[in-house]
């Protein structure tokens, strides 16, 4: 049996229930189990990789955390049913998650939560129009939409049930997907930002740190390809300028910023000093940093235009000793 230390990897029950098919009471074919069960587990799978990392999708195999988390077991098929018992992995019990470490988490899940809880919270958030959108992303909201064309019928409705406890749990209508998909093209793209803040460092080793801006904090973490840990020790709790890639939730607020550069903040860049936002309406393609290692420059005949472009311009682009004030002035 898996173990984290000393304890157990217990697991918490759940029932899977899926009505509305056009089969025989108690029958399902396999092809629909195979993609009801696919898209349950994606959507655990990257809801829980949202919470944990700020991003649900990754590339190459999966964390060891990951597959321990979505080690989800069917112990039965209940007589004259199609409802499912599954059991899944508490998180508080997984290897390499430490739950106690608040500050490690975008959303902090319970030690009692598994991934298929943050699914759930995921699918339920995702059919309220007000939501703010802290459980899903695009990849998240993609993986529920695996429901929609699991048993090729509109009338199917799925129901996860926390069986024996106080747990989450979730009911989609095959119906409701359609009316889903459209939140795709309301989710802002990732957007290319400079944020000037105080930087905490929040997982010594695992690039991760929040940046502390006019009362507020943008969780973060390091690209690792553009930035070493171990070069950013001198700025820990001090006044530090981020350039990266800024996400959002479908509110438009920022759930993260992935970091491509980070200086000690220099004189003018206090302008940064602003949380980023996102404008609402849905995205283009996300701007790509592909010259990281070199700040952009703007001359001052082009500072009039910086109304229309990206904040990003403006870091490195102070001629001289010119006070801020001026550079202020001449987009007015």
């Amino acid at each position: 049996m898996l173990r984290k230390g000393d304890r157990p990897l217990t697991k918490q029950a759940y029932q899977f229930r899926l009505s509305g098919l056009n089969e025989t009471e108690g029958h399902i074919k396999v092809d629909t189990l195979i993609r009801a069960l696919k898209a349950l587990v994606k959507t655990a799978e990257n809801a829980t990789r949202l919470a944990a990392t700020g991003r649900s999708g990754g590339r190459g195999p999966k964390p060891r955390w990951l597959r321990e988390a979505l080690d989800f077991t069917i112990t039965g098929l209940e007589p004259g049913s199609t409802t499912l018992e599954i059991e899944a992995p508490r998180l508080g019990d997984v290897s390499d998650l430490d739950i106690a470490q608040q500050d490690l988490w975008v959303q902090q899940p319970s030690v009692e939560d598994t991934s298929l809880d943050l699914g759930a919270r995921a699918t339920a958030e995702v059919q309220n129009s007000g939501a703010s959108g802290d459980y899903f992303d695009g990849n998240v909201l993609q993986a529920i939409l695996g429901f929609g064309d699991a048993a090729k019928t509109a009338d199917v409705c799925y129901e996860l049930i926390a069986a024996n406890r106080s747990g989450t749990g979730f009911v989609l209508e095959a119906s409701a997907c359609p009316r889903i998909k459209e939140r795709l093209h309301l989710i802002p793209a990732p957007h290319a930002f400079v944020v000037s803040g105080r930087l905490d460092e929040i997982g010594h080793g695992l690039g991760r740190f929040r940046l502390l801006i006019d009362g507020g904090s943008l969780p973060g973490r390091l690209d690792r390809n553009q930035l070493d840990v171990e070069m950013l020790r001198p700025l820990w709790g001090k006044l530090a300028t981020v350039q990266g890639i800024v996400h959002f939730k479908s509110s438009g607020q920022p759930r993260l910023i992935e970091a491509r550069r980070i200086d000690a903040r220099s004189k003018g860049d206090k302008i940064f000093e602003t949380m980023p936002q996102a404008e609402l309406g849905g995205g283009e393609s996300a701007d790509v940093l592909t010259k990281s290692d070199r700040r952009p420059s703007v001359p001052m005949s082009s500072l009039r235009e910086l109304r229309r472009v990206d904040p990003m311009v403006l870091w490195g682009a102070w001629p001289g000793d010119e006070p801020i004030e001026r550079l202020l002035a001449e987009l007015d």
